[in-house]
């Protein structure tokens, strides 16, 4: 478990530098880089509970009123255009998931902190 927090530290510094282009880059890098911290800090064996705690309830909430927010499923991306958004569904869509992501993220590192042998 401990090398996969290490692999996700760079997905997460990869899925924030993508945000460059983002309406709201700033908020979004920033929800990138919070979890690679946390990531980086799992694999490090040291972990901060109730910041994981707060950090997963916070991102599977936005996550699930993101998705909720949907009035159509539209997919990632159109067909043909790239990455590009068409439509305020397709945004959602990423931040949805971006954000699950996140939270099973924060879940995983949550149960490494309860599973960690004490000294």
């Amino acid at each position: 478990m401990k090398y996969l927090a290490l692999l996700l530290v760079p997905v997460f510094v990869l899925f924030a530098s993508w945000q460059y282009n983002d309406p709201d880059p700033l908020l979004w890098g920033t929800i990138y880089l919070l979890a690679a911290y946390a990531a980086f800090r799992a694999f490090q064996g040291k972990f901060n509970r109730e910041m994981l705690l707060v950090l997963l309830i916070w991102s599977a909430a936005w996550a699930i009123s993101s998705w909720s927010q949907m009035t159509a499923w539209e997919g990632f991306f159109s067909e043909g255009e790239g990455l590009t958004m068409k439509t305020p569904n397709q945004e959602l869509a990423r931040e949805a998931c971006g954000l699950g992501i996140v939270a099973v993220a924060y879940l995983l590192f949550l149960g490494m902190s309860f599973s960690q042998k004490r000294s």
